[in-house]
């Protein structure tokens, strides 16, 4: 098992001050482990690591949130013309296919 990381340590591991860790903390951005002092799990900081840790805005996440309900309607409209393309293609095959077969009759 590795050994858990203080507070003062993984704050230098991310170039940040422990005023910052502690914001992370309350943000619910990283936990501690429940011990009578506050350490890192080096395997969960490892999986924070480059990733940025700042919390959406109130603003940004609206704006995210109105962005994906946009993505997901023209998504629809996309699937519905695909749906209306195979369809019309599948029906003209058929047709052709018909044809072939009453061509070959005569």
């Amino acid at each position: 098992m590795e050994d858990l990381l203080t507070k003062k340590e993984l704050a230098k591991h991310w170039k940040v001050t422990e005023r910052t860790i502690n914001r992370y903390m309350e943000d619910g951005i990283i936990s501690a482990c429940k011990l009578p002092i506050l350490r890192f799990s080096p395997q969960h900081v490892r999986e924070l690591d480059g990733v940025k840790l700042d919390k959406f805005s109130p603003l940004e996440r609206k704006k995210m949130e109105s962005l994906i309900k946009q993505l997901q309607r023209e998504n629809e409209i996309y699937k519905s013309a695909l749906q209306n393309i195979l369809l019309k293609t599948s029906s003209t095959i058929n047709l052709l296919v018909n044809e072939e077969k009453l061509t070959h009759e005569w």
